[in-house]
């Protein structure tokens, strides 16, 4: 499935672009993971820890100008890539939604799925690279991530087909493209494992938000 790129994408769903501020002056694109839940016109999505700031920090979509949310919730600190932005309010949000193309979505579970198991079929729906297939090499993994240098730990490594790239950070990855898959957790990066270029994502089953 192509990639739904630098556009403004309404309502908010996974796989779409968004951007928050590292630091004082560094902008991150990455991906939007999923929105986990709403209560009324109150929402929340997650998205990857590295990408976006801290507590009260603006995260936008398709960038920082459209404000999205306001980060909740980084997990970074401890260990785990995810944050959880609270939605801005009037923006509107489909609970669990991923983008798969131009008007159309599906609907995954991502209520406890668990993790996949060695040699499962897993794809990543990343703003920028699109739907890219893989196949699960490790879980509960600790790698050094291939950016960054800093070690990412309790995560699942996947043999994707081809490289992800820039902004794919925090795309949800599913078991597969249709309605009521589950969705295991955040596309984190890449690592360098025994010589070959690996991905690796933080599982929802490692962490509470």
């Amino acid at each position: 499935m192509p990639a739904a790129g630098n556009r403004q994408i309404r309502p908010l769903v996974g796989g779409i672009r968004v951007e928050g501020r590292r630091g004082t002056d560094r902008l991150a694109g990455a991906t939007l993971g999923l929105v986990i839940g709403a209560d009324g016109p109150l929402f929340r999505f997650v998205t990857a820890g590295h990408a976006v700031g801290n507590p009260g920090d603006i995260v936008g979509q398709p960038e920082l100008a459209l404000i999205a949310g306001i980060v909740e919730t980084n997990l970074l600190a401890d260990g785990a890539d995810l944050a959880v932005v609270s939605g801005s309010v009037g923006v509107p949000a489909k609970v669990g939604g991923v983008w798969v193309d131009d008007n159309a979505t599906i609907t995954v579970k991502f209520d406890k799925p668990g993790l996949p198991d060695i040699g499962a079929n897993v794809v990543l729906q990343g703003a920028t690279s699109g739907a890219v297939p893989g196949k699960v090499l490790h879980k509960n993994a600790d790698v050094r991530d291939g950016t960054t240098g800093e070690l990412a730990r309790n995560v699942v490594v996947v043999d994707y087909t081809h490289p992800t790239t820039i902004g794919d950070s925090g795309a949800p990855v599913l078991a597969s493209l249709q309605d009521g898959t589950p969705c295991y957790g955040l596309h984190g990066g890449f690592a360098i494992i025994d010589g070959k270029r690996v991905g690796w994502f933080t599982p929802f089953a490692n962490v509470e938000w």
